[in-house]
């Protein structure tokens, strides 16, 4: 007798009912970490063996930012296995995030209402079809970044090299993007977004 099974996604994503549809933009952005939901017990596919069901933990980060016009946004990081080995997926995020490796025994959910650089990409669905915003990058907030930065959306350009100035040429490299603008959207004293 065959028994149909629910497809099991790899990569469901807790915060789904918060983040929607909605296709964050990509560049840099100063974010703050919303919530982290931790989930215990999960199953799914094995990474070396699909066809073999694991049980494990997982947490998933949720960061909020809004965009030089003032609209929101939501992105929450990819699930990662809640573990200490220093190659692990939260292990290396964490270290990025904070620019120093964390200690053991340290409670990561005592970053939530904190402050971060986050680069957000665009990747392309499996099926074609659109794409999905992703964390590409995270980091600490640089110092001397002024208080009412929000972040800058990428450019059409591309790449690591040079950025056009305003007459045409070529910016070098490694000198630095003026910021933009701060946002003029006012904020609702009551607007429950903590971002």
């Amino acid at each position: 007798m065959a028994v149909l099974q629910e497809q099991v996604s790899k990569f469901k994503n807790p915060f789904g009912e918060l983040t929607k549809d909605d296709l964050a933009p990509a560049g840099q952005w100063v974010a703050t970490l919303i919530d982290v939901r931790d989930e215990f017990g999960v199953t799914r596919p094995s990474f070396d063996n699909p066809s073999v069901m694991e049980t494990l933990d997982q947490t998933t980060l949720l960061f909020g930012f809004r965009d030089p016009a003032g609209a929101p946004h939501r992105i929450a990081s990819r699930s990662m296995r809640i573990s200490g080995n220093e190659k692990s997926n939260l292990m290396v995020f964490l270290k990025q995030a904070l620019g120093t490796t964390p200690k053991y025994g340290w409670d990561y959910c005592t970053m939530k209402g904190s402050k971060f650089l986050l680069t957000v990409a665009h990747e392309q669905r499996r099926n074609g079809q659109g794409v999905f915003p992703v964390i590409a990058a995270i980091c600490p907030l640089p110092a001397g970044l002024p208080a009412d930065y929000r972040g800058a959306p990428a450019s059409g350009g591309g790449g690591n090299g040079g950025q056009k100035t305003e007459d045409g040429g070529q910016r070098a490299a490694d000198t630095p993007t003026p910021y933009p603008a701060a946002a003029t959207a006012p904020v609702a004293d009551d607007e429950p977004l903590p971002f």
